[in-house]
């Protein structure tokens, strides 16, 4: 474990999930969690907001094996989804939650914030607009699926500063889209002792410690699979 004293804070976001339907199996930002372990361990303060995994954002609670029904509110429809004849929501917690969430952390030095399906990126784009109102001088970063798979719609549209494609934590560190590349970039000075990660094993455990509430813990055994189904993005996300 190495350690350094730049008394640095990133915030890491994981943001609602905005669609017709969603359920709670065990579901848990682990990449963030991944991320906030690594920067801990070089000596960051991090800090975690989970829009999904709150107290108030599981109102039905769990099942005693950890699955459960999300908070959720019925919010407009995207105008290319106004045709279908389902009510729309907002699922994790509230809005007036996560302002409060987040002045709780207070104000970082930078901020990630992570996406998962490509068509739940409204709800990416409300937890960045929010975030920006709170702290507009704060440098944030968009990375995950969504952001991997279209770049350009997320560059145009969602307000980050900087949107990374890939998995910034298997990049050598001369990669742009390397976590060390990143952070420089956000905070404008050159972070060179991070070490490169080129395996799962390699890879600290994920900080569960920074979700509000943990009962069941998610395994990432493998990358990657060995199909190409037409419909799937797994190939392109990693090979």
């Amino acid at each position: 474990m190495t350690s350094h004293d730049h008394n640095k804070k990133i915030l890491l976001v994981n943001p609602w999930i905005h669609d017709f339907a969603a359920y709670d199996y065990w579901a848990k930002p682990l990449g963030l969690l991944y991320i906030g372990s690594v920067l801990r361990n070089e000596g960051f303060r991090v800090k975690l907001v989970d829009c999904l995994n709150d107290p108030e954002a599981l109102r039905f609670g769990t099942r005693k094996n950890g699955r459960g029904r999300f908070r959720k509110e019925e919010i407009s429809k995207p105008a290319a989804l106004a045709h279908i004849p389902r009510r729309y929501s907002r699922y994790g917690m509230s809005p007036g939650r996560f302002r409060e969430a987040l002045h709780q952390c207070g104000r970082p030095d930078a901020i990630f914030v992570t996406s998962v399906m490509t068509y739940w990126y409204p709800g990416v784009f409300e937890a960045i607009e929010i975030i920006k109102q709170l702290f507009p001088d704060v440098p944030l970063a968009l990375g995950g699926i969504y952001a991997t798979l279209c770049p350009e719609h997320a560059r145009a549209r969602s307000g980050a500063d900087l949107v990374v494609e890939g998995d910034v934590l298997f990049r050598k560190p001369e990669s742009k889209n390397s976590l060390q590349a990143v952070l420089k970039m956000l905070l404008g000075t050159d972070l060179n002792f991070f070490e490169p990660h080129e395996t799962l094993a390699s890879l600290p455990f994920p900080a569960y410690d920074l979700l509000p509430s943990f009962d069941q813990a998610v395994l990432l055994t493998s990358r990657g699979c060995p199909y190409s189904c037409g419909y799937c993005a797994s190939r392109y996300l990693n090979g």
